[in-house]
């Protein structure tokens, strides 16, 4: 499939965190928000997307400078067939993520 170069998760925990990581992400470097997931206790994960320098770049900056507390954040380059396919249909099932593509 190959949709992704590289993802960026960045978990967090609650929505208003969440917003301020990807508000960050996307005017650090040229990636493309694609959703964000919420489990258990409010912890949400966002996913950007790009490729693996900037992606790179948004998640490290978040790192090493966070608008909110900073649970976990992984960059994978070159992802799965599977995790391309579990971050797209997240973003279909999410009405927020939806609504950022149909503009």
């Amino acid at each position: 499939m190959n949709v992704f170069k590289a993802l960026g998760l960045v978990e967090v925990l609650g929505s208003a965190d969440a917003i301020q990581a990807v508000d960050v992400m996307l005017k650090t470097s040229e990636v493309e928000f694609q959703t964000w997931h919420t489990k258990c206790g409010g912890h949400t994960t966002v996913f950007v997307s790009g490729d693996v320098a900037a992606v790179t770049e948004a998640v490290e900056r978040v790192k090493t400078n966070p608008p909110c507390e900073i649970i976990k954040t992984a960059v994978i380059s070159n992802p799965s067939e599977e995790a391309e396919r579990l971050v797209l249909e997240n973003r279909e099932g999410s009405r927020f993520a939806r609504a950022a593509f149909e503009k």
